[in-house]
C-alpha cells in the first residue's frame, strides 16, 4: 500500500511539473490531492495497527482469572452487534472457566483497504489455538476476519464484524 500511495504521489507531482508549474489552481489541487492520499495511508496504517491488536484480544484468553475479560466487546459501536455479542459474554466467561479453556491467537496476515480516512475496511487470517483442562490435544481454529473500522473521537472502533471459521485438529 505504501509503494502505491507513493507512486500516486509521484504522478501528481510530475503532472503538475508537465501541465505547467506556474499555475497556482493547479499546484494547490495537487498538494491537496497529496495531503488527501497521505491521510489515507495514514489511516489505513494506524487502522490495521489496531485491527491487529483488536484481533488478537478477541481471539486470546484463558479460564485463570483475570485472563478473559472479554473489554474488546466495548470496542463495537455498531450496536446490532454489540447487542448479539453482549449478551453472551457471561455465558462464554463460565465455559471458558467449566472447561478450563485456553486460547492463543496469532495474526498470520492481515490487509487494509481505506475508504476514506475515518473508514478502513480490514480483511485477516487469524489462528486460534485451543487447549482445554489437562487434555494435551492442541486444536486450532484457523479464522478468516472481515472488518470495518472507523475513526470516533481519535480511536479506532469494530462498525463490522465477519467471522468465517474452520477447525484443524494439527493431525
Amino acid at each position: 500500500m505504501r509503494r502505491t500511495v507513493t507512486a500516486l504521489i509521484g504522478v501528481l507531482l510530475a503532472a503538475v511539473v508537465l501541465t505547467g508549474c506556474g499555475s497556482d489552481d493547479k499546484l494547490e489541487k495537487a498538494q491537496d490531492q497529496v495531503a488527501e492520499l497521505k491521510a489515507e495511508q495514514s489511516a489505513g496504517n494506524a487502522a490495521l495497527k489496531e485491527a491487529r491488536t483488536l484481533l488478537v484480544d478477541m481471539t486470546t484468553y484463558s479460564w485463570k482469572k483475570g485472563k478473559h475479560d472479554f473489554a474488546w466487546v466495548d470496542r463495537l459501536t455498531n450496536a446490532d452487534l454489540k447487542d448479539k455479542l453482549a449478551p453472551n459474554v457471561p455465558k462464554l466467561k463460565k465455559l471458558i472457566v467449566k472447561e478450563k479453556v485456553r486460547a492463543q491467537g496469532k495474526i498470520l496476515d492481515a490487509a487494509a483497504r481505506v475508504v476514506d480516512a475515518t473508514q478502513v475496511e480490514i480483511v485477516a487470517f487469524v489462528d486460534q489455538a485451543l487447549t482445554r483442562g489437562g487434555d494435551p490435544q492442541v486444536n486450532i481454529d484457523e479464522q478468516r476476519v472481515s472488518m470495518t473500522l472507523v475513526l470516533k473521537d481519535d480511536t479506532w472502533m469494530v462498525d463490522r464484524l465477519d467471522l468465517h471459521t474452520g477447525t484443524n485438529s494439527g493431525e
